[in-house]
């Protein structure tokens, strides 16, 4: 199988950036998979949301949501199983500028495409919490950005649920929040069949000075895309949330710093709520269910956590710093894990 250069970028940023364990090109669905109404349901009332909005309706205008889980295709599908996110990115480097025909017809072409790995990740993947459906490309003319631009504004003001997110990069942002993290964070892998890491290993082989364009990347700041996109993702101990999360509470719990009265609390949803902006209680007992009323998994399930309880599984970003001050208040320290 014909692997183009910009898919084997984007694997290689899923899998040296984004740290996702499972990565896929190309992928697509089966005929012969069996999808239940429950697993579509919360992908088709989004899909019902955005055709009710007014701004999308030529867009969806001859797909019922049926035929765009029948049709779909993601260039770049990463799971990034210790964070339970499910990465779709598709690619596109057209050397005029982005162009699927007139600037309109692009730019609903690029939503719908946005749209429907969106639906397909939630739909198929059910079982994770976080979905990410980003479009990339080199360049975008002015004209067809601002529609583009526009059109993603629209829609994520219909996005209210922290576990899903849509983004449009090109221009600077695709070389900043893309090209550059993805060669710095790979600099030190130097045994790679990845074709996008063997191309820049040749790049950095050339000694004329004008031509050496990787030299200086790996010290470039990364910073977030003028659309809100993609940033450097906040580690501690090389960890994100998620795994650090898991990996913290057990430590303070062998070093019995999570008293009774702290595991009383961390099982009230009130309690969690004010304590880590948590949609559920940070721990659960091990007698009751790990999924919410709809049926989705919300808990680690493999592992009890201070003795008897599961995790909750859904950390997010924006949660560092009020985890970090929780760990503070027992008086958790990293030297001492």
């Amino acid at each position: 199988m014909k692997i183009e250069i910009g898919e084997s970028l984007v694997s290689s940023y899923l899998n040296h950036v984004l740290g996702c364990r499972i990565i896929q090109t190309n992928w697509k669905t089966s005929g012969n998979w069996t999808i239940a109404e429950g697993e579509k349901s919360r992908a088709k009332a989004f899909y019902q949301d955005i055709i009710g909005s007014g701004h999308f309706d030529e867009i969806f205008k001859e797909s019922t949501f049926d035929q765009l889980l029948k049709q779909a295709e993601i260039d770049v599908l990463g799971i990034n199983t210790s964070e339970s996110t499910v990465y779709g990115i598709d690619v596109a480097f057209h050397g005029a500028g982005l162009n699927y025909g007139s600037k309109e017809e692009t730019a609903d072409r690029i939503l719908k495409k946005v749209f429907r790995t969106l639906f397909v990740m939630q739909t198929y993947f059910d079982q994770y919490y976080q979905f990410q459906s980003i479009f990339i490309t080199p360049k975008t003319n002015q004209a067809t950005l601002v529609l583009i631009e526009d059109l993603i504004e629209k829609a994520k003001g219909l996005i209210h649920d922290e576990s899903i997110s849509i983004d449009f990069i090109t221009n600077d942002d695709f070389f900043d929040c893309i090209v550059a993290p993805t060669i710095k964070a790979s600099k030190n892998e130097n045994d790679t069949s990845e074709l996008f890491l063997r191309s820049v290993k040749l790049m950095q082989l050339d000694s004329r000075k004008n031509l050496s364009i990787t030299k200086d990347v790996g010290s470039k700041s990364i910073p977030s895309s003028s659309n809100g996109a993609v940033s450097e993702r906040r580690t501690k101990k090389g960890m994100k949330i998620g795994q650090y999360v898991r990996h913290t509470f057990r430590t303070a719990y062998e070093q019995g710093l999570i008293s009774k009265g702290e595991i009383i609390n961390l099982q009230d949803p009130t309690y969690s709520k004010q304590t880590f902006n948590a949609n559920f209680e940070v721990l659960r007992l091990n007698t009751r269910s790990i999924s919410d009323a709809g049926g989705r998994t919300r808990y680690y399930a493999k592992e009890y956590y201070c003795d008897k309880y599961y995790l909750t599984s859904q950390w997010v970003e924006s949660q560092w710093d009020l985890y970090l001050n929780w760990l503070k208040s027992i008086n958790y320290s990293d030297s001492s894990s």
